[in-house]
């Protein structure tokens, strides 16, 4: 199968793409799939190369382009491909317009549909979707640019432990946890997270607690999660994960599954998985995270429509842990995109009686 390996993109997550698309395209290889890869510059636009790699600067005599109806053109000759991988984290490449765009391109696609996609990248839209499922979510503030807000009044009403993040991020870029906000420092958070987005986030800083994350894929219309496994950080314990602890330090956080929560607890947080995936409507695969409380306390902290892939990237080593590895794990996604794909096609998009 010829498949179009999309990576790099627009958003601050543009090298943990690429690392990843490094890693799926010798996966696919290996599986005897042909590579086509198409590397997402900075700016957007669109080039082939010859192989995956850091390296992703736009370049004008293999520019690719994409057309509604017409596929993937390659200097204006057709770009054959079977289906597209698109291993694209953050803005532009994880929130759906992508996907969008490959839907009207008629491109079969690995991941979650534009709707999915989009919700899963505003945290703010996910807390609000999945909370009637019963998914226990902290209450939050949501700050949009250009609007007055009072922290006075959101430490008053989340407590002085808070922590602000972009509404639409990932990779802990542009987070800030205060253990004790004062007013100003809420307002210097806000100004940090305001430089990476549109729509800030403030939530209550959960303490004395574990991040656990499961990894939920999709199978003909239902889904299978992982048990949670527990995230490790070798550098400062279970606190908060920085960028750099995650994908830069010599020490990187890694994931130890089955966490050592007890059987209730993994059960409960892997049937939350599910439910955050099924009020979601997610195709292909995710990542859900949560916290756990000493107190026993869940809470669900946000979902991955496209999680990292490296080797050391906590999905694929959950995934392995139910008899998803990557042997088998990359056929069934394919296959599970050629299923929504031929769905999609049965519909009557006309309104034809």
């Amino acid at each position: 199968m010829v498949i179009a390996l999309l990576y790099g993109g627009v958003s601050v997550e543009h090298v943990v793409s690429c690392r990843s698309a490094m890693t799926v395209g010798k996966k696919l290889k290996a599986l005897g799939h042909q590579v086509v890869p198409i590397a997402i510059a900075r700016d957007g636009r669109w080039s082939l190369y010859e192989e995956v790699s850091l390296e992703t600067t736009f370049t004008p005599h293999r520019a690719v382009a994409i057309a509604p109806g017409g596929g993937l053109t390659l200097q204006g000759e057709p770009l054959k491909v079977d289906l597209a991988f698109p291993v694209t984290h953050g803005s532009g490449g994880e929130d759906g317009l992508l996907q969008g765009l490959l839907e009207l391109a008629h491109i079969p696609y690995i991941g979650s549909p534009p709707l999915a996609s989009s919700v899963g990248m505003h945290k703010s839209v996910t807390k609000e979707v999945v909370s009637p499922w019963g998914v226990p979510t902290l209450p939050s503030y949501l700050i949009k640019r250009g609007e007055p807000f009072s922290p006075q009044s959101i430490i008053a009403n989340l407590g002085p432990s808070l922590i602000v993040k972009p509404d639409d991020g990932g990779s802990s870029v542009g987070v800030t946890p205060l253990l004790k906000s004062s007013e100003e420092a809420l307002t210097g958070a806000v100004e940090k997270a305001f430089s990476f987005t549109n729509r800030v986030l403030v939530e209550p800083l959960v303490t004395n607690m574990v991040e656990v994350e499961c990894a939920v894929i999709a199978d003909k219309g239902g889904y299978l999660s992982s048990p949670p496994g527990l995230v490790r950080n070798p550098l400062k314990g279970d606190n908060f994960l920085t960028y750099h602890q995650k994908y830069l330090s010599s020490n990187q956080a890694y994931i130890e599954v089955p966490a050592p929560i007890g059987e209730e607890k993994l059960k409960e947080i892997s049937e939350l998985a599910c439910m955050v995936a099924q009020a979601l409507s997610v195709a292909g695969y995710a990542r859900v995270d949560f916290f756990l409380e000493e107190s026993g306390k869940v809470w669900f902290n946000e979902i991955n429509t496209l999680p990292g892939l490296t080797d050391k990237s906590h999905f694929p080593v959950l995934a392995a842990t139910i008899g998803y590895p990557w042997e088998r794990l990359i056929p069934h996604l394919i296959e599970e995109a050629l299923r929504v794909a031929a769905s999609q096609r049965g519909l009557n998009l006309y309104g034809e009686e």
